[in-house]
């Protein structure tokens, strides 16, 4: 992998394959990194084979990237400047993003910001519920769970941090520091994009996830929130998709 220097000095691996194609960024999900979601699943190399130059990024505190442990460092949509970041150091003036659970919203964060974003592809998407946010109790709740050496009861984010073997204390940094939530209910009807939402049947309805959005459409496929990654029909799904809107414009 090779590294760059984020916004905020913060030094950040990625995965380029280069090529003609048209850009494509990955980003993986919570306590995951991209050589998990994106490789072991097969999706880099469906996306690779179609000809599209593709880009992983490891996010801050994840994978390869440098893990800060304090909170400020994942402040003020952090990571959604992380791409904004990346695209320049590569000089990628239009792209699409897909992003799963975690990198999903970072997705929206960074469409919300920024200018060059083609199209969203979001997978483990879901809406929060009206209103809804991380109150300061449940919130040192979550970090005491990720950084205790044996929680009472771990979480589903505790028992994925120990699976994937990353840092449990920059984990724990990003939950302290983040914005939740993410984005509101308006803020998703600015987006006017073509935006794909790919979810497990299992998982939060695609469908109903899309309905929040100008121009979406939701996809269902077998598998929970973890297993979707897995299904062979996500690739054909994210392919068909970026083909259609693609020939559109062109």
């Amino acid at each position: 992998m090779d590294t760059y220097k984020s916004f905020d000095n913060t030094e950040l691996a990625y995965t380029d394959s280069g090529g003609e194609g048209e850009a494509i960024i990955l980003l993986h999900g919570f306590t995951g990194n991209s050589k998990l979601n994106w490789v072991d699943t097969g999706v880099y190399r469906a996306l690779r084979m179609s000809g599209r130059r593709v880009v992983m990024l490891d996010a801050r505190g994840h994978g390869n990237s440098e893990k800060p442990h304090n909170s400020y460092s994942y402040w003020n949509r952090a990571m959604a400047k992380d791409i904004n970041s990346l695209g320049e150091h590569l000089r990628l003036y239009e792209y699409d993003l897909m992003g799963y659970s975690m990198g999903a919203k970072t997705a929206v964060e960074a469409e919300l910001m920024y200018a060059g974003i083609r199209s969203l592809i979001l997978i483990g998407f879901s809406i929060y519920e009206e209103g809804w946010t991380l109150e300061s109790e449940e919130r040192e709740a979550r970090v005491r769970n990720m950084i205790e050496e044996y929680p009472a009861e771990p979480d589903a984010f505790r028992i994925r941090a120990d699976e994937t073997g990353g840092d449990r204390e920059a984990f724990a940094a990003r939950i302290e520091g983040s914005i939740f939530p993410e984005f509101t209910w308006d803020d998703l009807k600015k987006i006017h994009l073509p935006v794909l939402i790919i979810n497990g049947e299992n998982d939060y309805s695609a469908q109903e996830a899309a309905s929040y959005f100008p121009s979406a459409k939701g996809v269902a496929i077998e598998g929970d929130h973890l297993g979707v990654l897995g299904s062979e029909r996500l690739s054909e799904e994210a392919l068909l998709f970026l083909d259609l809107f693609e020939g559109e414009v062109s």
